[in-house]
Order: structure tokens, then sequence, then C-alpha cells
């Protein structure tokens, strides 16, 4: 595990003393120098995540457990990947036993296209059946709308945990109707009715469902995307391309005018 490592004098919630093994040269300067403290290894669970409506690169991140009996404090830290200089990212207060994440830069392995959203519109009838002192109902003006992302993995090894965000419009007026067609198996919409309540986890979290061979779908909570978000959790061997499918429909009265969502 650790090649070099500290003792531990104290620890409080904001800082951490440490006895640093061996000598070392501190210039008088004022100035800020670095000290090793301990060289350690930790698991690494990686991460890609794309939003591809507002970029189409897909981003490397890890999740780190420290399973050291040191507290990382707040404050930048350089990433690096071998020998070369990544990025600098922000941790914040991790105590032992607790969990991070770093973000690692742009991965141009992982290839997304996302190409302009195809739109069909149509109307219909509602039903002939009139009551007396109802007014009849207007024709329904429906348009479709569907959207797909491609995605390459050019990547020597598989990907396990691809992340891929993307919404649909949401509709605040009672006589705009914005139903989810695709993925299928998933609520019209992300505003559950109470029998629905047994589809979300007791972290709030939506269940995950499986629209194709390794790939999870499921509404996204709002503080992640938004309301109206959908999440797509991928698999993707080596090599491989695989093709995500986002539909939906707008349905409002025939000849109500209405903008972009």
């Amino acid at each position: 595990m650790a090649t070099r490592q500290a003792d531990t004098v104290e620890a409080g919630v904001l800082s951490a003393t440490f006895s640093i093994p061996g000598r070392s040269n501190i210039p008088s300067d004022q100035g800020k120098h670095k000290v090793l403290i301990a060289s350690l290894d930790f698991q690494v669970d990686p991460e890609w995540v794309c939003i591809p409506r507002k970029d189409v690169s897909v981003f490397l991140r890890c999740k780190i457990v420290n399973s050291s009996e040191f507290t990382f404090l707040p404050g930048e830290a350089s990433v690096f990947i071998g020998d070369n200089f990544v990025s600098k990212s922000q941790i914040q207060h991790v105590p032992p036993s607790d969990s991070f994440q770093l973000s690692l830069g742009v991965d141009p392995a992982l290839r997304v296209t996302y190409p302009l959203v195809h739109t069909h519109k149509r109307t219909r009838s509602q039903s002939g059946f009139t009551f007396p002192g109802r007014q009849k109902q207007p024709k329904q003006e429906t348009t479709t709308y569907s959207q797909q992302i491609t995605i390459r993995n050019t990547r020597p090894t598989a990907v396990l945990a691809l992340y891929i965000l993307d919404h649909v419009p949401v509709s605040n007026d009672s006589t705009v109707r914005v139903n989810l067609t695709s993925p299928q198996g998933l609520r019209p919409n992300n505003r559950p009715a109470e029998e629905d309540a047994t589809a979300e986890k007791q972290d709030g979290s939506e269940a995950w469902i499986r629209p194709q061979q390794g790939v999870r779908a499921r509404w996204a909570s709002s503080d992640i995307g938004g309301e109206g978000a959908i999440e797509w959790l991928c698999a993707i061997v080596a090599g491989d391309e695989m093709e995500l499918k986002l539909g939906w429909e707008v349905n409002v009265p025939e000849g109500t005018s209405w903008g972009n969502l």
C-alpha cells in the first residue's frame, strides 16, 4: 500500500498535524513549499459523463474511497495520469472511509454524435361523441420528436459506466401536454402520480429500466439535470458502437400557437 507514510499527531475537523518521517529542508524565504506526507494507493472506480446537448465531449472522472487513516483537507489537487499532468481539481473535506470524485478531463477515445432532432406533425380528432350541454372537444395537434445519440468506444478496453444526460421539454400550461415515448418503459413524464410512488427508491431517485442490452435508463433527479432530464447508464465493449433513442410528443388543441418549451 503506502511506500512512505507519516504518523498523525493530531486531527481535527478543519486541520491535521503530522509527524513527517526523515528530514526535509525548507528554505526560510516565507514562501510556500511542499513536503511529502505519504504515498498511498487507492481503489479507483472510473466513470464517464457526457451531456451531448451542450457538449459531445466525454469527460472521465473517478470515484475514490479514502481507505487510509488520513483526513484529506479541502483544497486544490493536481491530477496526473502517469507522468502527464491532466488538470487541477478541488476536493472537499474527506475523512477516512469516505469517498470523493476527481475529474480527469476529456477522453477522446469515446466519441458521441448528436444530430439535429427529427420532427413530425399530425392532426387527429377527439372522440366523435358529444354530450348535451358540453362543448365539442377541439381537434388535437400532435408533434412528435425523435433524437438519436450514437456512442463509439475506440478504447482497447470496455467502458462499464458511461452516463449520458439529455432532457425533454416541460410544459406548465395545462393545454400543452408533453409525453415521453422513448425509452419505452419510463413514465410519460417525470411528475409521479400517487400510484407511481413505488417506482421510486427510498432515497428519492427513480428506479432504472433496461430498454436495451447494456443500457439502463431513468428519469434523472432534479439536482442532476433539472426537470425533464433523462439519464442513461451504458456499458459498451471495446470497439463497439451503441445508439440511444429519445422520443417525445407535444399535444395541443389545433390552432394553438406555442413556442419552444
